[in-house]
């Protein structure tokens, strides 16, 4: 079994027990979801689409269509649910580097997230901003392209992206509420950024 699986194996199983614990409308109460009266499952908004938690089988599904949530976003939303309690956004925005050891795991952050973003859309940033435009997100910021999207309801996003010339390259970021560092860790930022460029990048192929 690769690491990377029996980690997020090993993680989801820790994260299940720890909500299994917790009164489930209380988690859905601080993390702006709702138990559903007739399945008792917990559905919350994830960026474009809505996810039924099913904490007594233990299952996680998107609920437009059923498909079971690939184990590491399942692992980020049962993180989500169990560290939203801890506040809401603050309106300020920060980049990943701000979080703790941020800086330093910066290099592969960057190599995951904002270098497919300048791949897909460096050269085309009406993709992008048609691909926001889907994702449902609003227009913020005097980047070429940038919007502001609810990864969660209680986590905005802002994503940016400046085109380029023949003397400058494209560059992009993103930023996060600084909540987010309340909620979650470092890592479940690593996985909020790299869940909506592979969004936006699904996005901008449909």
């Amino acid at each position: 079994m690769p690491e990377q699986l029996y980690g997020d194996r090993e993680a989801l199983r820790l994260a299940w027990e720890e909500a299994s614990g917790r009164d489930l409308e209380g988690l859905a109460e601080h993390s702006g979801g709702a138990v559903c009266r007739t399945s008792g499952a917990l559905a919350l908004k994830l960026m474009d689409r809505e996810c039924a938690v099913d904490v007594p089988s233990r299952r996680m599904t998107y609920t437009d269509d059923g498909d079971d949530v690939k184990p590491h976003i399942q692992v980020l939303v049962l993180h989500y649910l169990l560290g939203s309690g801890s506040g809401g956004p603050t309106g300020n925005m920060v980049t990943f580097r701000e979080f703790p050891g941020g800086a330093l795991y910066y290099p592969a952050y960057r190599k995951r997230t904002l270098d497919l973003l300048l791949s897909r859309f460096g050269s085309d940033p009406e993709g992008l901003r048609s691909a926001g435009e889907r994702l449902g997100a609003e227009r913020v910021g005097n980047a070429t392209v940038s919007f502001r999207a609810s990864f969660f309801p209680k986590l905005p996003v802002e994503v940016y992206l400046w085109a380029g010339d023949e003397e400058v390259p494209a560059s992009a970021n993103i930023l996060f509420d600084e909540c987010a560092g309340k909620m979650l860790s470092t890592e479940d930022v690593t996985v909020v950024a790299g869940a909506i460029c592979s969004r936006l990048l699904a996005l901008g192929k449909s």
